[in-house]
């Protein structure tokens, strides 16, 4: 599936926090943004252990969430400039990464 705006990011994350905590997320508690991003401004707590920030382009779109369950559970995507490429998305608990998914991989 070829992600390419923002409701769908938006939609993609809600589905991955249902199936990560087994309950209802609902959409209209998740609210969010779009920022770009230069590579050396991303959180590195963000990116699983195994992906490297030479990985990114010099500059991403970073979409990010608030999902409704609690002040520090979030969810977020990182895509290219344009939209069209997922580099990583995933939720995290505070500065940990519980979930994330790249390159179709889900862990």
């Amino acid at each position: 599936m070829i992600i390419i705006d923002e409701q769908m990011w938006k939609q993609a994350l809600i589905q991955a926090a249902r199936s990560y905590y087994h309950r209802p997320i609902e959409a209209s508690k998740v609210v969010g943004e779009a920022v770009g991003f230069e590579r050396d401004e991303i959180d590195t707590q963000l990116l699983p252990d195994k992906f490297s920030l030479l990985e990114l382009p010099s500059k991403v779109v970073g979409y990010t969430y608030t999902l409704g369950l609690a002040n520090d559970i979030f969810g977020y995507a990182l895509v290219n400039l344009e939209c069209t490429t997922l580099y990583v998305i995933g939720i995290s608990e505070g500065d940990k990464l519980v979930w994330y998914q790249e390159g179709g991989e889900v862990h």
